[in-house]
């Protein structure tokens, strides 16, 4: 016959090496630093913290098993427990087993609810706190039984209701007179055993044991392979908007002075780049976690880590920004909202940071791919993520959940409410290390992609048309060019306001009508040569050096700039007709220079054209360490690991500390003689039970007494 569970110490030592390895899993702050033994691991998991995030683990059916035995008597049977919820015990097994491993829960046919979250759960079920003054069951049954002859609809209303009562007049007085209410101050409330008798004994009208599943309609697809072609034309988007990070060195947009982008920089940007405002603060803002863009208190600037990004595959640069985004915590779709204190949220700042959001975003997309046929609404998903966690307020649940839609579509993870072949692939890249995750994607996403063109189409109507994805050779074009369609090709087409734009941003029309040679099979038309042409001597030509900032230019071209208000902050010394000199740094002469109407070019030490993209110093932002490949810090002790050093300690392989002994004791319900050592470096010995360990801080009750009293470890000894 097996001896009955007396402890969840007692529970946790029944528990094979899988379950134990799972409870550690589940709840990871119980190792750090591991104890030493079965029982200090009990006393750790009944502590009141560690209670509390074992709570925010809990799913709603499990949410609603741990409050019905907050209320029912301690010792309540399984099937007890069943009808509270208004369920059978076969239907609740899974999330009574849950909670048994997570060792909120121990007992069997005894069912026992660890201490803090008995005692700290006021208002489970949205009954009322109880208090000496409430009446009996029975009372409060005839209570109900008299009132339901007068009042039937009422009381249906009141049972299943919060428990504070809102009204006055008539009827408020009648339940008053009643019982059913009473008056607390000047608000009214239901006490919690008639409200109890109100629900027939019941804590929930309904008990949903199982996940709500996407709802939606069916996926449909007009001409097969369309959906994963727009996947992959909007992860391709997602890097053109990426790109236009390089442009921050002549034109950086500004920081607020709590940190983030000033939404009207934003609007600018995402004007400029021709996208929608969500998703271009979706890539910036993945961009950001990714490291590559950061601030110096003043400018946002690309950083160290964009040098060495753009200079990867383009496959390779999509999967790090969709993982910095998948493994961020951060929300771009709430960029501009209020925050709680009425505070406009800004993108690239704390402000966006939401806690968790990281597993609820795993989850949704996880959920997700168990439903690849559904085009799932967002109605639906907020209702699987609220099961999941209940404890998260509805307005967060929505807002989240709508975040996940706009900003996965961005890039090309999402179609709709239904995940895409790459997103699919995303999934089982949430649970691989960095390196072999942004293999997957980078690899599906060369699968998908059709291969690229390096060829354009020209006509003497100033249109280009890229018969294919463009190469990367060719996406220069996109800054000459105004986008006329896109789809199976891309139709361009050089208009004299773009040309303008692009030499206002330091393109060379020479470098771009080499370009066009070399990837047209046909002759340049005549008309574009002249537009290039035209337009850029119009604008004049300055070329900038890296050295000690130095100029060179045209006699007329130069005295125009040396004249110009906006190069006055350059101070400018001419050491040549045709040179001259700053002590600014060359980014910022060129800046000046377009301001001032020029086309400056960057060029190297030997006086030859350089790439546009000047090399940085600078920092990136919130890099999460899982998305660092580098080594980092010792990792916690691996759950094999720690199962196997708490069975040798549980069998007196290692000697317990003070702090271990004392958390065994507290698992065990023990009294245990105490020696406290006072002001004077003198011990007195007290006979008691320790009850809880946190913080540092020892609560126990001295043998015999009521009272309570705190001590601090260091200042505990055991004979």
């Amino acid at each position: 016959m097996t001896a009955a569970i007396r402890s969840l110490a007692d529970s946790l030592r029944r528990f094979g090496d899988e379950r134990l390895e799972a409870l550690l899993v589940a709840r990871p702050d119980l190792t750090s630093p591991l104890p030493r033994g079965i029982g200090p691991l009990a006393a750790r998991a009944a502590g009141a913290t560690s209670a509390r995030r074992a709570l925010e683990a809990l799913t709603l059916p499990e949410l609603h098993l741990v409050e019905a035995l907050a209320v029912l008597e301690d010792g309540a049977s399984p099937a007890r427990l069943a009808a509270a919820v208004s369920a059978d015990p076969p239907t609740i097994a899974p999330a009574l087993e849950r909670l048994i491993t997570l060792a909120v829960v121990w007992g069997e046919d005894e069912l026992h609810l660890i201490r803090p979250l008995r005692e700290g759960m006021r208002t489970p079920a949205g009954l009322a706190a109880a208090t000496p003054q409430d009446p009996s069951a029975q009372e409060a049954q005839q209570r109900v039984e008299r009132a339901r002859s007068t009042h039937p609809e009422v009381l249906e209303t009141l049972a299943w209701g919060p428990s504070a009562v809102t009204g006055g007049g008539r009827l408020a007085a009648e339940l008053l007179a009643a019982g059913i209410v009473v008056a607390d101050g000047k608000s009214l409330h239901i006490p919690r055993s008639v409200q109890l008798a109100l629900r027939d004994g019941r804590l929930r009208r309904t008990h949903l044991a199982q996940r709500p599943a996407p709802d939606g309609p069916e996926l449909t697809e007009r001409i097969p392979g369309s959906r994963t072609a727009q996947a992959v034309e909007r992860a391709f988007e997602a890097l053109r908007l990426l790109g236009t990070v390089r442009g921050f060195d002549e034109d950086p947009p500004g920081v607020l002075r709590r940190g983030g982008l000033p939404q009207r920089d934003l609007r600018r940007l995402a004007e400029r780049a021709g996208a929608p405002l969500l998703t271009y603060a979706t890539v910036l803002q993945s961009a950001w976690q990714a490291g590559l863009i950061g601030h110096d208190g003043q400018e946002w600037h690309p950083t160290q880590d964009w040098d060495t990004h753009r200079l990867l595959a383009a496959e390779q640069r999509w999967a790090e920004l969709t993982l910095a985004w998948a493994r961020g915590h951060h929300l771009a779709a709430v960029v501009g909202t209020p925050d709680s204190s009425g505070t406009g949220r800004s993108l690239l700042s704390d402000l966006t940071r939401r806690d968790g959001v990281r597993t609820r975003r795993g989850s949704l997309l996880r959920l997700l791919r168990t439903s690849p046929g559904v085009d799932a609404s967002e109605e639906s998903l907020a209702a699987a993520l609220a099961w999941a966690f209940p404890l998260v307020p509805a307005e967060v649940i929505q807002e989240e959940t709508g975040a996940l839609l706009v900003e996965g579509q961005a890039l090309g993870l999402l179609d709709g409410g239904a995940l895409t072949v790459l997103g699919h692939e995303l999934v089982l890249a949430l649970d691989e290390e960095i390196t072999s995750a942004d293999a997957r994607l980078a690899t599906v996403l060369a699968a998908e992609a059709p291969t690229p063109v390096a060829e354009v189409l020209l006509d003497a109507d100033l249109t280009a048309v890229i018969p294919g994805r463009p190469a990367e050779r060719l996406l220069p074009l996109l800054d000459w060019t105004e986008v006329v369609s896109r789809g199976g090709a891309l139709t361009l087409r050089f208009t004299t306001a773009a040309v303008r734009r692009a030499l206002g941003d330091g393109r060379d029309a020479e470098a771009l009508l080499i370009l066009l040679e070399e990837v047209c099979r046909t002759p340049v038309p005549q008309a574009l040569t002249y537009l290039l042409r035209d337009e850029q001597r119009r604008h004049g030509r300055v070329q900038v050096s890296r050295a000690t900032t130095v100029l060179t230019a045209d006699v007329e071209v130069l005295d125009l700039l040396q004249v110009a208000p906006e190069a006055a902050v350059l101070d400018l010394h001419r050491l040549a007709p045709t040179v001259a000199v700053t002590l600014s740094e060359p980014g910022f002469a060129l800046q000046m220079a377009r301001q001032a109407g020029l086309s400056p070019q960057a060029v190297g030490a030997d006086g030859r054209p350089v790439p546009e993209e000047l090399t940085h110093s600078l920092r990136g932002g919130p890099v999460e360490p899982d998305l660092v490949t580098i080594d980092g810090p010792e990792l916690r002790v691996p759950t094999l690991e720690a199962v196997a050093r708490l069975r040798a300690a549980e069998e007196g392989a290692s000697d317990l500390s003070v702090t271990d002994r004392l958390l065994d004791a507290i698992s065990r319900n023990d009294e245990i003689p105490l020696g406290i050592v006072d002001g004077r470096g003198g011990v007195v010995v007290k006979h008691a039970q320790p009850l809880s360990l946190e913080g540092g801080r020892l609560r126990a009750r001295e043998v015999g007494r009521d009272e309570e009293f705190t001590v601090l470890v260091h200042r505990v000894t055991l004979s």
